[in-house]
C-alpha cells in the first residue's frame, strides 16, 4: 500500500543564479545537440525486437550517470534499453559533471531532436537539469520531462520539470536520527561540502539532524570533506573518509560514532572505514539502497539477476555484516530508490503516453500507482514545502521503511 503524506521544510533557502535561456543560446544548443546525435551517435538505441508497450514508435530517453557516479540508474536504464529497444534510448552526462554543465544540457537537448522521443527522465538530475529542461520546453513542449534525485535547488528544478521526485529528507532526517538513537549512539557525524550545503534538501535535511539529535542527547557534528567534482576528485574524497574515520573515532573513543555523508561517491569508502571499526555506525546511505556503495565495500558484486532480488542481496549483504560483526551497525532501504524513480517514472511515462500526451503532467494518482508498481513495497509519498510554506504541487518525496539486517 501507498501513503501518502506532507512534509515541512526547515531550513534556510540557497540562491542559485538562474540560466538566462536566451533564445540565441537555444539555438546555438539545440543546432550542438544535433551535431553531437549525428556525429558521434550519442543515443544508445537499438534495431532488435523487444516488449511491446502499447506506444507505437514513440520513445522514453533516460540519462543518467556512469557506473562510478550511481550503478543503479545506470543498471536501470541498461535493463529498461534491454527489454524495450524499440522504445527506449539512453545516455549518460559526465563524471565531473559539475565542471562540464554544457554537455550534460547538450545531451538532454539530444534527446530532444528527436521528434519519437515523448518523455526524458533524468537521474541522478544533477546540474543543467532546469537548463536544460527550459530549453527542451521551447523547442518541445510536447516532451515529459522527469527528474529524480535533484542537485538543484526545489523551485528551481519544479519550475522546469514536469515531475520532481527525491528522497524524503525531512522524513529521513527523522528515520536516521532514531535509527542511530535506537542503537544508543552517543555521537551523529554529517559529512558534506559547500556545494551540498548550498541545497535546500540537505540543509532541510541537515537542520531536522540538529533538533533530532538535540532531542536524543546526541552529538551532532558537522565535518568537511573534499567536493568531489573539485581538485582531488573522487579518489581525493574517499580517501579523506577512509582516513578520517578512524581519526573521529579516536576522537569519541568508548563512544557510539554514526556516520552519515551527502555524497554517494563517499558511501563505499564510509562503509569500509565503518566495517574496520567496532564501535561505528552506519545508519542509511545518501540515496538509500541494498546497492548503494555496499557491493564494493562487501566484496560482493552484484550478478546480472540480482539487480531486481532486492530481498536476495540484502541477504548476501547481512552474511558479510555477520561475519565483521556488522549486523545492527548497519542498514538501508528494502528498495533501491534511484531505481525504484527511474522505473516508476518510466511506467508514468508509458501511461501518460498511452492516454494520448494530454492532462495534467502531475498526476499524483498515477505516479502513485506507477511507483507503487516498481517498488513493490510499502512506502509513503508526499510534497516538498518551501520554507514559506507554499506547496510544490509537482515535486514529490519518496520515504521507505529500512531494514534490519538481523532479519536477513
Amino acid at each position: 500500500m501507498l501513503y501518502f503524506a506532507t512534509s515541512s521544510a526547515r531550513g534556510r533557502r540557497a540562491t542559485l543564479n538562474k540560466d538566462e535561456g536566451e533564445g540565441i543560446r537555444m539555438r546555438k544548443w539545440f543546432a550542438w545537440a544535433l551535431a553531437l546525435v549525428l556525429t558521434l551517435g550519442l543515443f544508445a538505441a537499438v534495431q532488435a525486437d523487444g516488449e511491446d508497450l502499447g506506444i507505437g514508435s514513440a520513445k522514453i530517453a533516460v540519462l543518467t550517470g556512469t557506473t562510478s557516479q550511481g550503478e543503479e540508474e545506470f543498471r536501470a536504464a541498461e535493463a529498461l534499453l534491454a527489454k524495450y529497444p524499440n522504445n527506449v534510448v539512453t545516455a549518460t552526462y559526465p563524471d565531473n559533471f559539475s565542471s562540464e554543465v554544457e554537455t550534460t544540457i547538450g545531451t538532454l537537448l539530444s534527446f530532444a531532436t528527436d521528434p519519437d522521443v515523448k518523455a526524458i527522465i533524468f537521474c541522478q538530475g544533477v546540474a543543467g537539469a532546469s537548463a536544460g529542461f527550459q530549453q527542451i520546453k521551447e523547442l518541445r513542449p510536447d516532451i515529459l520531462l522527469i527528474t529524480g534525485v535533484v542537485g538543484e535547488n526545489p523551485d528551481v528544478i519544479s519550475a522546469q520539470a514536469d515531475i520532481v521526485m527525491n528522497a524524503d529528507d525531512i522524513g529521513s532526517g527523522d528515520q536516521i536520527i532514531e535509527i542511530a538513537n535506537g542503537w544508543d549512539c552517543d555521537v551523529f557525524v554529517h559529512y558534506s561540502f559547500a556545494r551540498h550545503l548550498a541545497y535546500d534538501t540537505i540543509v532541510a535535511r541537515l537542520n531536522i539532524f540538529k533538533e533530532n539529535c538535540e532531542k536524543y542527547g546526541i552529538e551532532l557534528v558537522e565535518r568537511d570533506a573534499p567536493d568531489p567534482t573539485g581538485e582531488a576528485g573522487m579518489t581525493g574524497a574517499q580517501q579523506f573518509i577512509l582516513e578520517d574515520v578512524p581519526t573521529v573515532m579516536s576522537l569519541y573513543e568508548g563512544k557510539k560514532v554514526a556516520f552519515f555523508s551527502t555524497n554517494c561517491g563517499m558511501q563505499e569508502a564510509l562503509q569500509v572505514a565503518i566495517l574496520n571499526q567496532p564501535n561505528a555506525y552506519y545508519p542509511m546511505p545518501c540515496c538509500p539502497s541494498p546497492y548503494h556503495g555496499f557491493p564494493a565495500s562487501m566484496g560482493i558484486a552484484v550478478q546480472e539477476d540480482e539487480w531486481g532480488d532486492f530481498a536476495g542481496y540484502l541477504s548476501k549483504i547481512a552474511d558479510v555484516l555477520k561475519g565483521k560483526d556488522g549486523l545492527s551497525r548497519f542498514s538501508t532501504w528494502s528498495i533501491p530508490l534511484n531505481m525504484a524513480m527511474i522505473n516508476g517514472g518510466f511506467e508514468y511515462a508509458v501511461e501518460w503516453i498511452k492516454g494520448g500526451c494530454v492532462g495534467d503532467r502531475a498526476d499524483i494518482e498515477l505516479l502513485a500507482a506507477s511507483l507503487e508498481k516498481a517498488c513493490d513495497t510499502e512506502i509513503k509519498l508526499s510534497n516538498w514545502y518551501m520554507g514559506d510554506g507554499t506547496k510544490l504541487d509537482n515535486m514529490f518525496l519518496i520515504l521507505v521503511n529500512n531494514v534490519d539486517f538481523n532479519d536477513y
